[in-house]
């Protein structure tokens, strides 16, 4: 079923890309082709652009909405008991693969020689975007999933799917090191191979990095082989989309942005994090452990969080109505939601907490609560995939639990100073009046933070505290990507959060995404295929 909307999608949106394409940051992409609304053929810069954008805004959608719900970044109403059903997925589902897979598969299909690097780098997303499939479905359609002589593609096991995109990403670095042309299109890298050669190296340390429990890949001997690597060291390496700031007539703010700054507000902040970010000893009311371990602000607090009201609402937003609230009412403007807390009202819009200027390119928080709107912040938000900080993140996991050589607490200070820097960064790029004042992230502030956590580390009694607290400051530093810590949550168990502020009604934890009903039912190569949301992905913690 997935391939006979394939070709269907592949003209409709070469056809359309050149308005698709305003959603993007690009303001002179539209120069690479006279009249982009009239393409007959495949154009390989806006066939590559629009494969890139809409990856991203589909990524999102619902897989990064309900993964940060799972993960405590942030809580909606929807899935505030983790509930998920055969329709959960349904929309980006088919959008994953009929829109950005499909616009990839033209590329690798259809480029002609003398073109490999638009060929490789299509590769690298394609493998990418099969990654967090695996990592959220478990099982999926791959080996005949884009196949044009395949109608109904069957399903295949993660292990073999991980194992066949390692081989993949290696063949793209091929493709691109042997490439000369001119790439266009490009809305990440702008062209640069030297960078998609670090992307790629480094998903593949991320993909060992993810399978280090199970025995089918190597994954201590082949991370510390591509330690050896060009892999993303640097901010300016970052694998990541950045939107644009215009609202009419085309939208191409960042959707977290669109959705948060104009009241159609669909995210509460959750508590859990709020209250790591605070760290003013908040103790959870049902464990009556202290929900942080630290003793000093997160810098980047103001930069994440925004209050849009002083105080506690005016008594206006009751939490956890009927009790057992892990957490509650934090006050002083921080109102957001527990896992699991039943009384959420959509008319909170205004009062809550809300996203700040990273990553959605809206406010600093400068103790001026305000309701915001559409006009407050640029929306030039970014979606970071895979980063400098993820990979210090990374290595320090390795580094604690397998062979992997390094020091973990050096690796982790080095990963939440990049965090730090690339937040101020962002910061005074979207809101320039942030630099030089009082709320603009100092270096004492962040040395501070680092200290603390220091201190924390050094007084970890095991292996299991110490995981924890990587893992902890790998979620904090993630924030605006659900996906990684959905992943890193299954990976380790850690954040701690099921024993520090655990879910009202404590309801089962889902292990993976559903393949929806639409798909189960209209592809008769599924038909005794039944997706069980408990049952592991094959690199999953037991």
């Amino acid at each position: 079923m997935l391939k006979n909307k394939f070709k269907y999608y592949i003209a409709f949106f070469l056809i359309t890309i050149g308005s698709l394409l305003l959603h993007s940051c690009s303001e002179d992409l539209l120069d690479i082709n006279q009249d982009p609304n009239t393409s007959t053929q495949l154009s390989l810069p806006n066939t590559l652009a629009f494969a890139q954008v809409s990856l991203v805004s589909n990524l999102l959608d619902e897989p990064n909405t309900n993964a940060g719900s799972f993960s405590r970044m942030w809580y909606t109403t929807a899935i505030r008991n983790y509930e998920q059903n055969q329709g959960t997925y349904s929309s980006s589902w088919v959008n994953l693969y009929s829109r950005p897979l499909a616009n990839l598969q033209a590329i690798l299909d259809g480029t002609e020689e003398g073109a490999s690097g638009y060929k490789g780098i299509a590769r690298l997303l394609k493998a990418y975007t099969f990654s967090l499939l695996v990592d959220l479905y478990g099982d999926v359609p791959y080996f005949e999933a884009l196949n044009p002589e395949i109608t109904f593609p069957e399903i295949d096991q993660g292990a073999e799917i991980y194992a066949d995109l390692l081989l993949q990403v290696d063949q793209a670095i091929q493709e691109i090191n042997a490439s000369s042309e001119l790439i266009q299109g490009d809305m990440i890298y702008a062209g640069d191979r030297s960078k998609w050669i670090k992307m790629g190296n480094s998903l593949k340390l991320k993909m060992y990095a993810q399978t280090r429990k199970e025995n089918s890949i190597n994954s201590a001997q082949g991370f510390s082989q591509m330690l050896n690597s060009d892999l993303i060291t640097e901010l300016a390496d970052d694998f990541q989309l950045k939107y644009g700031s215009q609202q009419t007539p085309n939208q191409n703010r960042h959707p977290l942005h669109v959705n948060h700054y104009n009241q159609a507000t669909a995210y509460w902040m959750d508590n859990w994090t709020m209250a790591n970010l605070l760290n003013d000893g908040t103790t959870s009311a049902v464990t009556g452990r202290r929900v942080s371990y630290r003793n000093v602000q997160d810098p980047r607090l103001r930069y994440y969080i925004f209050r849009q009201v002083p105080g506690d609402g005016g008594g206006s937003v009751v939490t956890c109505a009927g009790g057992g609230c892990p957490i509650g009412l934090i006050g002083n403007g921080y109102l957001g939601r527990d896992a699991g807390d039943p009384s959420a009202f959509s008319n909170e819009g205004a009062l809550i907490a809300t996203f700040g200027v990273y990553p959605v390119a809206g406010l600093v928080d400068t103790d001026e609560p305000k309701t915001v709107s559409a006009s407050d912040g640029t929306g030039r938000g970014i979606f970071p995939m895979l980063t400098s900080f993820m990979v210090k993140f990374l290595h320090a996991e390795m580094a604690l639990t397998t062979p992997v050589e390094g020091d973990p607490l050096t690796l982790l200070r080095e990963a939440i100073g990049l965090s730090m820097e690339k937040v101020r960064d962002f910061g005074a790029s979207e809101m320039p009046s942030i630099s030089g004042s009082d709320y603009e992230m100092s270096d004492e502030a962040i040395a501070d933070y680092i200290a603390d956590v220091t201190l924390q580390y050094e007084s970890a009694e095991n292996e299991a505290e110490r995981l924890n607290i990587i893992i902890t400051e790998y979620q904090l530093a993630l924030w605006g990507n659900g996906i990684e810590a959905y992943n890193n949550y299954r990976r380790t168990g850690f954040p701690d959060f099921a024993e520090t502020s655990p879910v009202m009604g404590n309801p089962p934890y889902p292990r993976r995404f559903i393949i929806p009903v639409s798909e189960l039912e209209t592809n008769p190569a599924l038909s005794d295929y039944s997706p069980d949301p408990f049952e592991p992905v094959f690199w999953s913690q037991p």
